[in-house]
This record gives C-alpha cells, sequence and structure tokens, in this order.
C-alpha cells in the first residue's frame, strides 16, 4: 500500500524462506497472480542475510532506509544478528517497526497465528453465528488488513514523523492480536453495561433495520438503515409509514415481526431494489459477488482498481486507499 502511494518500498526475501504466496494457484509463468498483485510495485530483493556477504547487503539497505520493517518472531532477528542495537548503530535515525501476530510482551508472544485464531481470540469470530450457534468463518483476511496493513500503515507514518519531530530512533511493536482487540469496540462497549452481545447481536441480525433480505431472483440485498432517519427514509420507500419509529428497540427481533421485511424484499429482484432505492435517502445495497465489484460504476469512477501487465498477461490490482499526494521516502 504505502508503494501505491510512491514510496520506495523494498521487500527483501531469504532464500531459505521465500513468500509462500508466491506458489499460489493460478500462476503467470511460476508465480502467483496474488504475489504479482500485492508486491508489483516493490522493488525486490533475495538476499541470504544469514550468510556473511548476504549480512554486509542488508546492512546497507537499512543505513539508506527511512523505516525497517520486520515480520519475525521476538528474538529472531537477534539470531540473524540484526538486532534493534544493530540496526541503531548501523542507521541512528531510522525506524524500526516489528510486525508479529502477539506482539513483543505478553503470555503468547512466541506464539504462532494466523487471522482466525486472532478472530478467535478477541471475541470476534463469536460474535457471528450461523441458526445452528456455530461461528461463522469469513472468506477475507480481517486481522491481516486490519493490523498488518492499516495498522502497519499508521505506525509507518507517525513513526516517520515522531523520528523527524524528536531526531531519534524510534522502536514500534506491531501486533496483529492488539489490532483486532480494537475492532470489538462495540461488544466491548456493551459489557461494560454488562450487556452480552450475543443476547443483543445489533449488526448481526438483531434489528430488522441492520439485515440482509433475499430477493425473488436469489439474488440478496443488504439494510444498513442503522440510524432511525435512514429507517424512517425507507419506510417512506417502502409506503409502510406505520414501521416508523423514534425508538430503535422496536425493531429488535423480539418486538418487530422481521417476517413482514423479509416478505416485501421477495417480491423485488435485486436490481428492482437497487433502482428503487437510488430515489430516497436510504442506505439499501446490492449484495455483490466479488467479479460484480469490478465492473460497478463507482469502482471504476473511483480508479479503485487499475491494469498492469505480467509478462504478456494483464491483471487487475488495487490502486490507492485513497486519493491524495505522498512525498517519496525509502522503506526497506
Amino acid at each position: 500500500m504505502l508503494s501505491q502511494m510512491d514510496t520506495e518500498v523494498i521487500k527483501n526475501e531469504s532464500p531459505q524462506r521465500m513468500d509462500y504466496t508466491r506458489y499460489y494457484q493460478p500462476q503467470i509463468n511460476g508465480i502467483s497472480k496474488l504475489f504479482h498483485s500485492i508486491n508489483y510495485s516493490k522493488k525486490q530483493l533475495i538476499i541470504d542475510y544469514e550468510a556473511p556477504q548476504g549480512f554486509r547487503q542488508i546492512v546497507e539497505e537499512i543505513k539508506i532506509a527511512d523505516i525497517l520493517v520486520k515480520q519475525f518472531r521476538p528474538g529472531a532477528m537477534q539470531n540473524f544478528n540484526l538486532s534493534f542495537d544493530t540496526v541503531k548503530k548501523n542507521h541512528p535515525n531510522n525506524v524500526d517497526i516489528s510486525v508479529t501476530g502477539y506482539g513483543q510482551l505478553g503470555a503468547k508472544k512466541d506464539a504462532a497465528g494466523h487471522d482466525l485464531n486472532y478472530m478467535d481470540e478477541t471475541g470476534l469470530l463469536n460474535m457471528s453465528r450461523d441458526e445452528q450457534g456455530k461461528p461463522i468463518l469469513p472468506g477475507f483476511q480481517l486481522n491481516d488488513i486490519s493490523g498488518g496493513v492499516f495498522m502497519l500503515l499508521s505506525a509507518c507514518t507517525s513513526g516517520l514523523l515522531a523520528q523527524r519531530m524528536r531526531k531519534v530512533m524510534q522502536y514500534i511493536d506491531v501486533s496483529l492480536f492488539d489490532a483486532t482487540v480494537a475492532l470489538g469496540a462495540i461488544a466491548q462497549g456493551m459489557l461494560q453495561r454488562n450487556a452480552d452481545y450475543n443476547k443483543m447481536p445489533i449488526l448481526s441480525g438483531y434489528l430488522v433495520n441492520c439485515y440482509v433480505n433475499e430477493c425473488s431472483d436469489k439474488k440478496w440485498i443488504a439494510l444498513g438503515t442503522l440510524e432511525l432517519k435512514f429507517w424512517n427514509s425507507f419506510c417512506d420507500m417502502v409506503q409502510q409509514p406505520s414501521w416508523k419509529t423514534l425508538d430503535l428497540s422496536t425493531l429488535a427481533a423480539e418486538t418487530f415481526n422481521k417476517t413482514e421485511v423479509e416478505e416485501l424484499f421477495k417480491t423485488k429482484t435485486q436490481e428492482q431494489g437497487v433502482v428503487m432505492a437510488s430515489n430516497f435517502d436510504v442506505c439499501l445495497s446490492p449484495v455483490l459477488e466479488v467479479k460484480e465489484v469490478y465492473e460497478q460504476k463507482h469502482t471504476k469512477d473511483r480508479a479503485v482498481f487499475k491494469e498492469i501487465k505480467i509478462d504478456e498477461e494483464r491483471i487487475h490490482v488495487y490502486a490507492k486507499p485513497y486519493k491524495t499526494i505522498w512525498a517519496t521516502a525509502r522503506m526497506t
């Protein structure tokens, strides 16, 4: 993401432990399209920093970098002779960032973990369940993106600003676990008042005004009118004035007959629902397939994706997270 905003990013891999995303399918000439899509804008190096010559080479890269990002468990960098003290000795004005699953401190600092584990242990997976009560596995990487991308982006920018202002080296400990905890803010806030989110899952189907409904064409449409002004506008749209309310609790599952809303949507196709909503200030949107995201007008208007050429094949890649001008910095 930083490289997409015109930062010079140098990705280094050890020949002893290459990035495993290289080997996913589908591939272009033996390297996965996923690897290309997330690394195409970076300078890529393969350096065996455990060998004397490779160690000297990686130290030279560190000397000219503004930021050093590491993703090894605590203690691993010391084993490579690249501890914080070594980095500081070679570049005292560097921003040194460690990205790990559970952080540099704590009972689980040395534990292995992946996206699913962080969702388990922060209560997020417990918050979304199917009708049988089984936790629902999301089909996307929630924690790797929130922690390993957005939290890292924040660490890079704030760390670089702090280094420039204080004129001293900065060390930042980024934990995917910590970043994931922050995503459960609503449930945590409810718990402070002894309210159990699982008994009142306000974002997971408990409220009729925040729900996903099936349409007549077997497609789905999302009603996200959590704010009552949008719900009341929806009621105007479907000509149901008796559904209007100023009390959110009246829209809870035990007080509002959700079947009435479900049956209403079953009389419309997904497209009919979207067209109808276009004339009202209401949070109603189609549940799109991934391939449909590329084709929708707003995606194109925002230039969210761009097309790049890898060898003789063209692929779509994520462009930039926001539209701005980014000063060039050097990171490795």
